[in-house]
């Protein structure tokens, strides 16, 4: 991509920046391009694209990964049970103002 491409781009969306500005701009722009271009990369790449069987492409991805200890396991944490037991009481502990197990947030409207 070069400036003018961005000038004709910024134009069109109606965004005001003189040339200057676009060519600062410029390399944030390329980079998101290759953003874009890795995610319709991924897009077209079978191990996520949805199985036969009609399976999600977030199954298909964990399938890959499928003892890989990318994960934390799942545990239930609470206030009353659970390995967060401590963590939940702590919490409330430092609020500011409580309401029995509730914290209280000020209304800012």
């Amino acid at each position: 991509m070069d400036v003018q491409v961005l000038e004709e781009t910024a134009r069109l969306a109606h965004l005001r920046a003189d040339r200057h500005e676009l060519a600062a701009a410029l390399p944030a722009f390329e980079q998101m391009l290759g953003f874009f271009a890795a995610m319709a990369g991924a897009d077209n790449d079978p191990a996520f694209a949805a199985g036969a069987d009609g399976a999600a492409a977030g199954q298909a991805a964990g399938a890959l990964l499928a003892g890989a200890d990318h994960f934390r396991g799942d545990a239930v944490c609470g206030l009353n049970n659970g390995p967060g037991a401590d963590l939940g009481e702590a919490m409330l502990n430092n609020a500011g103002e409580r309401d029995g197990r509730f914290i209280v947030i000020p209304s800012v409207l």
